[in-house]
């Protein structure tokens, strides 16, 4: 029987984030790790601290990378402090693993017999390669609350930590993983997120949310369900989730909201669910739920809500309820795009009537396109940018479709060995190519987003100058000047570019 471990503390870190230059940072009170601490706050004492909201340090880690949030210093000190027997780490985007890495020996130079784990898509997805970190113990794969206690318990208890279901780990050197085949089916037995353990003062501070403006800085995030129905090559979340759509019932969901509104001053709620509408006759009882309620709240789709799955009833009911802003997925405007390489159950007429009933409710649109999957052509992606401007919607987005761990589009890239020599999931940038030289020269892919975004922007303005007075001015400039200067220097970049 293996040796029992105590467990009496565990720090939770949603770590400093290292993006690239184009990217914005994000400063949003972090929900994985505040998930995490309410299911296990009864085994253990839990201290979660959040180094990229709580330190505005930055520093350049190469020409294209920068390093957001707290230095290791602040980290080692803090954890030297709190003395854990456990350490976990968020690792939400594979960019981020490399903090990750150098948190991990950071704190195994505290103490070696500090335990690390980590959980996340890339380390889900790419399990074995991660752990050839030495400092790096176990991995959660997948959904991490149930797995993360059951790591603490079986410590406890000098249990074998193979009986694990969904975790990675070694064992006398060698990695050890345990797939993932079990889920949690009523996500209502999840307590709300221990916010209590967050920062919560700081956020309307220094916070930057996930939406390019918000109306309200006494903002959160808010999950109600997990993953979706859909089967689109690009997205890792699906798989990651189990490809299994589940939901929190509306009664659940509306006493969370309650709760934000009325102990912790919330009154603008972002959406983050990867598709909350999917469940139409749930998502219509949760609207309907705000509007009986009470509640004085605004919202949106930071992360996007997917257009087929609207009626006109439903977009009324978000209205009534507080939306002030959609973010519309459409990822492409060719219908044989969406069809043949997406795999997007989206009908481009059904999308671009619903979206020209959602601009006669007057709240702010914007869209999500993403260029440059495998096999699409220039002609085709000429097409996504003609249907971006006859949407009309406030802002559209324009990326490169980049292939995340554990996602079709990137075994697809694979076996036709489409990727850079040098390709390295830890640099993924949705504003750079990592294809070789094919049907887009060098750069060329590059310059087509930019290109569309800037232009797009242009023309937006023109059409409705007053919508981007107040976002930019009102909803940014005035609220957070310094945010609002980065946008503008990645905007120069671009242009530059």
């Amino acid at each position: 029987m293996p040796e029992k471990r105590k467990i009496e503390r565990v720090f939770l870190l949603f770590p400093p984030v290292r993006l690239a230059r184009e990217t914005m940072k994000v400063a949003s009170s972090p929900l994985g790790v505040s998930y995490l601490a309410a299911v296990i706050r009864n085994e253990a004492e839990v201290q979660i601290m959040d180094a990229v909201a709580e330190s505005d340090y930055k520093k350049k880690l190469d020409p294209v990378f920068t390093w957001y949030g707290s230095p290791l210093s602040e980290i080692q000190a803090r954890m030297e402090r709190f003395q854990p027997d456990l350490v976990g780490v968020s690792c939400i985007f594979s960019s981020v693993f490399p903090v990750v890495r150098e948190v991990c020996r950071t704190v195994k130079k505290i103490d070696p017999r500090i335990l690390t784990i980590t959980g996340g898509g890339y380390p889900t997805f790419l399990a074995e390669d991660c752990l050839h970190e030495p400092s790096l113990d176990m991995i959660a794969l997948g959904e991490g609350e149930i797995t993360l206690l059951s790591v603490i318990r079986h410590l406890q208890e000098g249990r074998a930590l193979s009986e694990i279901d969904g975790l990675a780990f070694k064992e006398n050197g060698q990695a050890v993983i345990t797939p993932k085949t079990r889920w949690i089916e009523n996500l209502d037995s999840i307590p709300f997120p221990a916010r209590e353990l967050l920062p919560m003062k700081l956020y309307p501070r220094v916070g930057a949310s996930h939406s390019l403006s918000t109306t309200s800085r006494h903002y959160a995030p808010m999950l109600t369900s997990r993953g979706c129905p859909a089967r689109c090559i690009f997205c890792s979340s699906t798989h990651f989730w189990g490809n299994h759509y589940r939901t929190r019932s509306a009664e659940n969901v509306l006493d969370e909201i309650g709760e934000m509104i009325n102990r912790w001053g919330i009154d603008e709620i972002q959406f983050e669910d990867d598709n909350m509408t999917a469940d139409r006759k749930r998502a219509k009882a949760i609207f309907r739920g705000m509007i009986a309620r009470g509640y004085q709240i605004k919202f949106n789709y930071p992360n996007g809500v997917s257009l087929w799955t609207l009626d006109e009833e439903l977009v009324d009911l978000m209205v009534a309820a507080g939306c002030y802003e959609m973010t519309l997925a459409y990822e492409s405007g060719c219908q044989e795009v969406l069809r043949q390489i997406v795999k997007k159950p989206l009908q481009l007429k059904q999308a671009a009537e619903i979206t020209r009933y959602i601009r006669t409710k007057k709240i702010r649109t914007d869209a999500f396109y993403i260029c440059g999957f495998p096999g699409e052509t220039r002609e085709q992606i000429r097409e996504t940018i003609r249907f971006a401007h006859q949407m009309k919607t406030d802002l559209a987005y324009f990326f490169v479709a980049n292939p995340l761990p554990g996602t079709e589009l990137y075994e697809i890239a694979k076996s036709r060995r489409l990727l850079q020599e040098d390709f390295n999931f830890e640099n993924l940038s949705y504003s750079r190519s990592p294809y070789r030289e094919g049907i887009f020269a060098a750069g060329e892919l590059e310059r087509i987003v930019s290109r569309a975004f800037l232009y797009y922007s242009l023309r937006s303005f023109l059409r409705r100058p007053w919508v981007f007075l107040k976002r930019f001015l009102f909803d940014l400039l005035f609220q957070r000047p310094r945010y609002t200067l980065g946008i503008l220097i990645r905007i120069w970049r671009r242009l530059n570019r």
